[in-house]
């Protein structure tokens, strides 16, 4: 081999190994700007702000999304979806999907491509189905709430009540009128928010009434309201007693009623699931189940809590927001969410978007599969509202007040209850 062909080898050999380090080089360089480039970055997320212990909830989700972004950063925002519309400042959020119709039409968010939700196989099929709309993911659910009664084991009277008509017929109106009923009289229910409440107990009694479930695309006028459905709906304050159903405690503890139950006060509760946290041990006393606002079989609905992220979120979070989401309805975090505080001994009893969390903590407080058998029915359904849901039920504060306290009068009847 001639000198100058040993001299070419070698400056292509010298040429290949210069390149090889400098891609090394490159390579790492550009995982290095990429670390330092998430490092800069901040997701904004607004938790759902009624949970019963909202700074927990906020350390399983940092715990949670360190492990899978080390190097971005969250910042939990304060916002409330009942008194104002997202803000392109949160970049995810979670919101009542009574409000989701709504958000879509005004463009508030983004729809989420099916094969970005994880574990799809693990979500309870009517709640992932309740976040659809026209045809898209626009949310992924996390957290549901349902109207349940509550009755004593030992109460044979109301044992097999499952309709307001029939609970009114045996119970009849309250004789007593201190906030706190002095025996097992009376029922007790929370509807000292205003007229939020009693709206949406309103459409919920609406369904009940005609059979249909139906989410409202078009909701109904409020000019003219049905009188029947009101007229249950003033049996439930004359069952309760105003100054009961209207009592709001100045330490705003939202289970001061079910604590009341588990002390003997009170023939029946309607209440969340979460009440029975409030009940220690009394939860093998009682009886929960769903019930009709109407007068037969019941449309059961289910408030539930969504994940959203922003239409406006900037390009570089879009990947990171898909995780995000996916993170606050992971099983991890759910179970923690739902577990006993740190020394406690009661499940937080949350109703949760994941059938494995039911699963897990059933092992440990039987309840859950009773709550997951509850869960699981095929009739369940994601209760939603149209657009406009804001304004409509802005609406219903006024009608629902004058139909409701100012022509009612007084909260009694001269109806005599079943002696049952």
């Amino acid at each position: 081999m001639r000198l100058y062909e040993y001299g070419r080898i070698f400056v292509k050999t010298i040429s290949i190994l210069l390149l090889v380090v400098l891609t090394v080089v490159m390579t790492g360089f550009s995982k290095q700007e990429a670390k330092v480039q998430n490092h800069k970055l901040t997701l904004e997320v607004a938790l759902f702000p009624y949970v019963p212990d909202r700074v927990r909830f906020q350390e399983a989700v940092s715990d949670a999304w360190k492990r899978e972004h080390p190097d971005v950063s969250l910042h939990f925002a304060d916002w409330d979806c009942y008194a104002s519309d997202p803000d392109p400042s949160i970049d995810v959020f979670v919101f009542d999907g009574i409000y989701l119709s709504s958000f879509v039409e005004e463009g508030y968010l983004l729809p989420i491509p099916k094969e970005k939700i994880r574990n799809k196989e693990d979500i309870i099929p009517f709640v992932l189905k309740g976040c659809i709309s026209r045809g898209k993911f626009y949310a992924l659910p996390q957290l549901l709430c349902a109207d349940f009664l509550y009755t004593r084991k030992d109460d044979a009277g109301l044992s097999d009540v499952s309709d307001i008509d029939t609970l009114y017929k045996r119970m009849g109106d309250r004789k007593t009128k201190s906030v706190i009923p002095e025996g097992k009289e009376g029922l007790l229910i929370d509807l000292s928010d205003g007229f939020f409440a009693k709206t949406v107990i309103y459409l919920d009694a609406l369904m009940d009434e005609t059979q249909t479930y139906t989410e409202y695309g078009k909701l109904p006028g409020t000019a003219r309201l049905s009188d029947t459905v009101l007229k249950r709906m003033r049996n439930i304050g004359r069952m309760g007693g105003e100054e009961q159903v209207t009592y709001s405690p100045e330490d705003n503890d939202s289970f001061i009623r079910a604590r009341w139950f588990k002390d003997g006060k009170g023939r029946a509760y309607i209440g969340y699931s979460e009440s029975l946290a409030a009940m220690g041990d009394y939860v093998d006393k009682v009886n929960l189940r769903l019930f009709s606002y109407g007068p037969g079989k019941n449309v059961p609905l289910f408030y539930t809590d969504m994940v959203g992220i922003h239409s406006k979120i900037s390009k570089d979070k879009k990947a990171l927001a898909y995780d995000l989401a996916n993170v606050l309805i992971s099983e991890e975090v759910l179970s923690k969410m739902s577990r006993p505080s740190e020394g406690g001994h009661t499940p937080q009893y949350l109703l949760t978007a994941r059938k494995s969390v039911y699963d897990s903590l059933g092992k440990d407080y039987p309840v859950y599969y009773r709550l997951k058998e509850i869960m699981m029915s095929r009739d369940n359904h994601v209760f939603r509202m149209g657009t406009g849901a804001r304004r409509f039920i802005k609406e219903m504060e006024k009608v629902l007040y004058e139909k409701l306290i100012r022509k009612s009068g007084s909260q009694t009847s001269d109806h005599v209850p079943n002696p049952v």
